[in-house]
């Protein structure tokens, strides 16, 4: 079973001696029947551990000096390097300028549209003479392969399927 973060927490706070004599024992007591929670103890004082052979960081002279002193201006109510954050409340017309500004973007999007489609020229219609040609298209198409047939009767035959007789297949 998995350790929630409040029983990692408490595991914590037992290996940093922060418990009370009660919750310390019932912390032990776990520690011995439960084998996922002494697994868990067992990894984080490895960890500590390991902590010991990292370089030590040393901090600069000044360095209590100044922490102080920041601590001394926020307990008076002045930073002497911070500035005052602007309210984040919108007024009426910070609303109305960004309704503007979309209302403008959408015209020009639109604008661009028309300006950048290409013209579609009317369509033209299609003379008389022209028009028994367009009627039947799809013979006009295909005209070269008709030409050389004689009779209708010989390529209606040829669409009967015995007489080439049997497929070789």
């Amino acid at each position: 079973m998995a350790l929630s973060d409040d029983d990692k927490a408490e595991i914590v706070a037992y290996l940093d001696g922060e418990l009370d004599e009660a919750a310390t024992q019932a912390i032990e007591a776990r520690i011995a029947t439960d084998p996922d929670v002494r697994a868990e103890v067992d990894a984080l004082k490895q960890t500590w551990g390991l902590l010991d052979y990292l370089p030590k960081a040393n901090a600069s002279p000044s360095f209590t000096h100044r922490t102080m002193e920041r601590l001394t201006l926020e307990r008076l109510g002045t930073s002497g390097k911070t500035m005052a954050i602007p309210s984040t409340g919108s007024s009426w017309l910070t609303r109305a300028g960004w309704a503007a500004m979309v209302l403008i973007a959408l015209g020009a999007g639109y604008l661009s549209t028309l300006f950048f489609r290409p013209s579609t020229a009317p369509i033209e219609p299609i003379p008389d003479a022209d028009l028994p040609v367009v009627r039947h298209l799809r013979i006009a198409e295909k005209w070269r392969y008709y030409e050389s047939v004689d009779d209708l009767d010989f390529v209606k035959k040829l669409n009967n399927p015995d007489l080439f007789g049997e497929d070789p297949g």
